[in-house]
């Protein structure tokens, strides 16, 4: 187990350390969808749900901080979703509970200053890579039906 934190430790902190190169890029993908910024939020929300994945919140992050007098971001929405069935197979392990701070999975969907809706989602294909055993086979899982979700070319 405590083996299996430390690598968690060192993915997260060579993470952070390549956010700030072009390499971290890779741990999220970004891309333009072909909709308007609130029917991205619907069909996101309806494809997770036909995939079996559950909508626990949508945080609304303009509305947030504009209600605490912050400067306005523009139109930003970040999509929970959660697969009871993944969350089970690590969460009832003592060794891979750690992986919680990644649950539930998020969708973040916002319009830049080129007026274009976005997605962005964290690479779980990569992500599935850098586990062994459960935790691994698990984001695998993820990574394939996170695909579909965020598919806009069946929609």
């Amino acid at each position: 187990m405590i083996a299996l934190r430390n690598t968690f430790i060192s993915i997260i902190s060579s993470a952070i350390i390549l956010a700030g190169c072009s390499m971290g890029e890779l741990m999220v993908d970004e891309v333009m969808s072909p909709f308007g910024f609130e029917e991205t939020v619907s069909l996101i929300t309806e494809q997770a749900r036909d995939q079996g994945w559950i909508v626990p919140k949508v945080h609304d992050f303009q509305h947030s901080l504009l209600k605490y007098d912050q400067e306005n971001p523009g139109k930003i929405k970040v999509v929970k979703v959660c697969k009871p069935e993944y969350a089970s197979r690590l969460l009832t392990q003592d060794e891979s509970k750690f992986v919680s701070v990644l649950m539930p999975c998020s969708v973040s969907v916002y319009e830049k200053s080129d007026g274009r809706t976005y997605v962005a989602s964290m690479n779980m294909a990569l992500m599935s890579r850098l586990f062994p055993g459960e935790i691994g086979d698990t984001l695998s899982a993820v990574a394939k039906e996170d695909r579909i979700i965020l598919s806009f070319k069946q929609l």
